[in-house]
């Protein structure tokens, strides 16, 4: 069918416009003849086609009226159809209708003997509005059968309607079905049909008539279809800028062109309206802020709902381009994404009518700052046909990156910008002074001038750390584009302080504008640091080995057995079975699927007297989860049920209790929260006299009452409408030396709770407190958007938040060592990070005075902070803002939770030190990437292991992300020393990281237990799913070992050994080969001779049955 768009009467005037015809007919132009005989098949549907000397059924428009075409189909049981000679087409037969409306001629369907369907051309109502559809209909006086329901004969049917090609919707005129004909009043009559048509489709009339009779006749006549033409503006969207990564200098925008030849007038014409690549007519937001678009000319959409905006837009632009005649608008709908999206405009209502133009763009990724430019079909470069400009402002991430365009097409205006070269430089200490260019960007044509003020917010003391007493003012003469400098000295001082920094900002300024760079910071490094000195002579401990434990998998947690000489390893959803007995030759001896005991994962595991118990989560972890205890070769399993998520347990000193830390996390939308618990097994009876009835699990619920007092005292309990109960999560475990106590981490929390394992009671929760990292013993380095470290004082407090904890005992006091990793809730419903410079995290700025320097990239912007806790006045701005952890290990008082010791900034001091890990200082686990982890937690103290060798107390302290261990003397509490820094990973800056990545877990070794007899640190790394074994050199095998108190027990030294090995006691031995092959018997031996032995691995049997391996080298 042809589509018809027949032009509008218009009445004078740019913006005056009438209603008139877009499409008629009045079947004056048809062929009228005799009756017509359809040639084709009556049992099937087909095309009607004209025949010679017959009124013609089809029509194709000439110009002026409307064509038409005729189809037909059959009953569902077919009859003759049109084959016998009927009166249908073009006619001028009267005698029915005494005379046509319009002319005289009309159309004639009847006695079809089937189904004759009229379909006209498709009428395009693209620009038009206020549109409607006229036909006048005449239906023969007679005796009608049927109701129209049915397909077939006597059931006759009548119906006229609009098809909305568009929208695939259909608008009745006429539709007889469901009733008589004979019942509707309409018969024997001329009767106008009207409808409305919707703005912008494509519609379709169609006429369908079901007769059987001659005088079942249905005549048609002046069809017209009417429509108010819009005006002749034409609208083209010409250019889209999607925003920058990082600091947006405005909001989103794009550009539109009046193509069209008449002016559009806001409140006169159509509205405008805007939606993204959704295009959703209902979702459309109203562009505002417009007055008038003449041919020609182009205006700027922003996307938003603030006016104000478009001051910030003129601001940033008309430096650069003029923006004379150019019309900004706004609209409050949604942005446009940098991965690639689309525009789309309307003129008037959008749900009446069709988009007028709609234009995408690709991905921004590789072209930051630049606008699309849709006439290009490219991204805007400076120079290019539509004289593309580039802004002095500069956003992004480190406030360097100039936006690119142009908006409006106007031409660049040429006009001198002074800048900072930078938004911040680094100097040393002892560097003397420091020269900062403020460079112009062309040459002024008047002399211009500007002050350099030092501003307040900075740590720096003028007079102190440098001196700048005076505001500087710098003269740009004419003709010149060189570069103006500020020379400042830095004074050197002889202490220890925390790195510094002072803020310069552009003022003032005479004929000339500030662009770009107005203010620059000068970050001053101390170079009297003083880095903790180490003395790996204490424990000499070397790398044994690392060992994969699954290429595909984890090492997240692992245990030791020393009468086996088995190591077990949590990986996921299996528990990884190693032969330890060559430290330096690890192997697999078997992989327990948890699944087989119906949990999900496995989250920790310990090993005592020969049981090894595993704490096992399910699905959903919300239920109560599971604890297996089972021999070394996993006989004799007993699965308990203890609380919901069950994440780490370990056993009593004396062996004869297991104790659980039941996390009891929520769920991912926080509709179910369990309560967190902690679950005390009576294991005394061993292996085989276990069950759920030795299970005791302690809940939290005395102390739901006293939540105001925890909070109070700095307890953090903000979990979405949680009790106490529900938003404490137990996480580490940590037993008194004489099996009485224990202390269970509540990390979330940031406290600890203390359980009598005597009384099975939770008798007390005690709250970390906060680290005030504004003492320079505390300083950190918080940015990663800086290419050194700043380790620095900040106004910011960490909250300890421990994972690990360990316990130890100094002159009857106890005390707690604590891994200080700090713990953010994140999820679906529920999310307390936030970056200070967030719209929702919003400083008292009463507290803090340099909230704006305080936002500064290179400062704190991008630190993590959380918004559940630091408005002590509960106004709804921050007065204090609290980071996640202390990037240190602490030492409390046990009993009254004060702090005793804290290693301050040593880890990060350290690290940024080393010889080989300095140069990937706070990466992290999974980047090499310098800095990768400032601004979050830096290098995240995980686990802490503390152990008496030799006499000493030592703290081994994990460091998750930059990975390794730190290693201290902690026999005094309030002194401990640094020994060393251990660490297995590759250092190659940006490089792909490798080695030992995240480590997680750690045990000790006794030189007792050992295969080397040596000490071991055996560490557990989670993403390189890696063993790291550490020899501890002088912590070896002495006399004093051999004193055993299981008097059936015996030791052999050295071993490995390659000549004669000697027996702890005298006795009766026997040696065996790996395979159970007698060797040789010895009685009273007290050593034995192995020089005719081959190498390999034999095992020692004494008359009691106790056995040891012997490795020959």
């Amino acid at each position: 069918m042809k589509r018809l768009l027949l032009s509008a009467l218009f009445i004078s005037g740019a913006i005056s416009f009438a209603t008139g015809q877009v499409a008629y007919t009045s079947f004056e132009e048809p062929v009228v003849a005799g009756q017509y005989t359809d040639t084709g098949d009556a049992g099937v549907a087909h095309d009607l086609i004209n025949n010679a000397g017959e009124s013609e059924v089809d029509f194709t428009s000439a110009g002026t009226e409307m064509g038409f075409d005729a189809r037909y189909e059959p009953y569902d049981t077919p009859d003759v159809g049109l084959t016998d000679g009927d009166f249908v087409g073009a006619t001028d037969f009267t005698g029915d209708v005494g005379a046509y409306t319009d002319g005289v001629q009309g159309y004639q369907m009847s006695d079809t003997d089937g189904n004759m369907i009229l379909e006209f051309d498709v009428v395009d109502f693209s620009g038009f509005t206020s549109n409607s559809v006229s036909l006048d209909y005449f239906i023969n006086a007679t005796g009608y059968e049927g109701d129209g329901t049915l397909n077939e004969s006597g059931s006759d049917r009548m119906r006229i309607y609009v098809k909305d090609l568009t929208n695939s919707t259909e608008i009745d005129l006429l539709n007889t079905e469901g009733s008589d004909i004979n019942d509707l009043a309409i018969e024997g009559t001329w009767n106008t049909a009207t409808a409305v048509i919707p703005d912008g489709i494509n519609a379709q009339l169609v006429v369908e008539v079901r007769t059987n009779a001659g005088s079942e006749a249905l005549y048609l006549d002046n069809i017209v279809f009417n429509g108010t033409a819009l005006p002749t503006f034409s609208f083209t969207i010409t250019e889209i800028f999607s925003g920058q990564e990082g600091t947006d200098l405005t909001e989103d925008w794009f550009e539109i062109e009046n193509t069209g030849t008449t002016t559009w007038v806001s409140g006169v014409d159509p509205d405008l309206y805007y939606d993204d690549d959704s295009a959703d007519p209902s979702a459309a937001d109203v562009i505002q802020g417009l007055t008038d678009l003449a041919p020609g000319e182009h205006a700027i959409i922003l996307i938003t709902g603030n006016s104000g905006d478009i001051t910030t837009f003129t601001d940033v632009w008309s430096p650069v381009i003029d923006l004379t005649g150019v019309e900004i608008g706004y609209a409050d709908g949604s942005g446009l994404g940098g991965g690639g999206d689309a525009v789309t405009l309307w003129v008037g209502d959008p749900t009446a009518s069709a988009p007028v133009d709609n234009a995408s763009y690709p991905d921004t990724a590789a072209n930051d700052g630049q606008s699309y430019d849709v006439d290009l079909g490219e991204f805007s470069v400076v120079g290019n046909a539509n004289g593309a400009v580039e802004t002095f402002a500069l956003g992004g991430d480190n406030n360097d990156v100039p936006n690119i365009g142009s908006p409006g097409n106007g031409p660049a205006v040429l006009q001198a910008q002074i800048a900072f070269d930078a938004a911040f430089a680094s100097v040393s200490e002892d560097a003397g002074s420091i020269t900062i260019n403020v460079t112009p960007t062309l040459a002024p044509s008047v002399e211009g001038t500007v002050e350099v003020a030092l501003i307040m917010g900075g740590t720096a003391v003028e007079g102190t750390h440098f001196t700048y007493s005076a505001t500087e003012t710098l003269t740009f003469p004419v003709g010149s584009a060189t570069a103006q400098t500020v020379t400042i000295p830095i004074l050197d001082n002889t202490t220890d302080d925390s790195d510094v920094f002072f803020v310069l900002e552009l003022q003032n300024e005479s004929n000339i504008e500030v662009g770009g760079e107005d203010l620059f910071s000068v970050y001053i490094l101390d170079d009297d640091t003083v880095v903790p000195s180490g003395d790996a002579s204490q424990l000499d401990i070397s790398l044994v080995t690392s060992y994969l434990v699954d290429p595909n998998g984890t090492a997240e947690i692992s245990a030791y057995d020393p009468a086996t000489q088995r190591v077990f390893v949590t990986n996921g959803d299996k528990i990884e079975v190693l032969d330890f007995s060559d430290p330096s030759n690890v192997f697999p001896v078997a992989t327990v699927n948890v699944s087989d005991f119906g949990a999900e994962s496995v989250q920790s595991v310990a090993v005592a007297n020969g049981m090894v118990a595993a704490a096992l989560s399910v699905d959903p972890k919300t239920d109560n989860g599971l604890v297996v205890i089972a021999d070394a070769d996993g006989n004799n399993p007993t699965l308990l049920e203890v609380g919901a998520l069950p994440d780490m347990l370990t056993f009593s000193p004396d062996g004869n209790l297991l104790v659980v830390a039941n996390e009891g996390e929520p769920n991912a939308d926080y509709s179910i929260d369990p309560e967190g618990s902690i679950s005390v097994i009576d294991v005394s009876g061993g292996i085989g006299n276990i069950s759920q009835a030795n299970v005791t699990t302690l809940n939290f619920n005395a102390f739901d009452a006293q939540i105001a007092t925890l909070r109070a005292a700095g307890v953090r309990i903000y979990g979405p409408g949680a009790s106490v109960s529900q938003d404490l999560e137990p996480e580490y475990v940590a037993i008194s030396d004489d099996s009485q106590t224990a202390y269970v981490s509540l990390q979330e929390n940031n406290a600890y709770a203390i359980v009598d394992l005597v009384n099975l009671t939770i008798t007390d929760i005690k709250s970390f407190g906060l680290k005030n990292h504004a003492l320079p013993d505390n300083s950190l380095d918080v940015s990663d958007e800086t290419d050194f470290v700043f380790n620095a004082s900040w106004p910011i407090r960490g909250m300890y938040m421990p994972d690990a904890i360990a316990f130890y005992e100094v002159g009857g006091i106890p005390y707690l060592v604590t891994a200080n990793e700090g713990d953010a809730r994140e999820y679906d419903t529920f999310e307390e990070e936030r970056k200070i410079d967030d719209n929702d995290y919003v400083l008292d700025p009463t507290v803090f005075q340099n909230i704006d320097i305080l936002e500064l990239e290179s400062n704190l912007s991008e630190i993590a902070v959380t918004m559940a806790s630091g408005d002590l006045d509960n106004d709804g701005d921050f007065d204090e803002i609290h980071v996640f952890g202390g990037r240190s290990f602490s030492i409390f008082n046990a009993n009254t939770g004060l702090l005793v010791y804290d290693s301050g900034n040593d880890f990060e001091v350290i690290t940024a030190n080393d010889p080989t890990y300095g140069a990937i200082f706070n990466a992290s686990n999974s980047s090499n990437d310098y800095k990768n982890r400032s601004d979050n937690k830096g290098p995240e103290p995980e686990g802490v292991l503390v152990k008496e060798i030799n006499g000493e107390i030592y703290a081994f302290v994990l460091l998750e992300r930059i990975g390794g261990m730190m290693v201290y003397n902690i026999s005094d509490p309030n002194a401990p020393q640094f020994l060393s820094y251990e660490n297995n990973r590759d250092a190659t800056p940006g490089g792909t990281e490798s080695g030992d990545l995240g480590p997680e877990g750690v045990f000790y070794v006794s030189p007792a237990d050992s295969p080397t007899e040596k000490g071991l640190i055996v560490i557990s790394n989670e993403v390189s799913a890696t063993l790291s074994v550490y020899e501890l050199g002088n912590d070896i095998l002495s006399v004093q070992d051999f004193g055993l108190a299981d008097t059936n027990s015996f030791a052999i030294y050295p071993n490995p050994a390659n000549s004669r090995v000697y027996f702890s006691k005298p006795g009766n031995y026997t040696l065996y080969d790996i395979t159970g092959r007698l060797i040789t018997s010895k009685k009273e031996a007290v050593s034995l001779n192995i020089t005719t032995l081959s190498e390999g691995v034999y095992v020692i049997v004494n008359e009691n049955g106790a056995s040891q391996k012997l490795i020959v080298e």
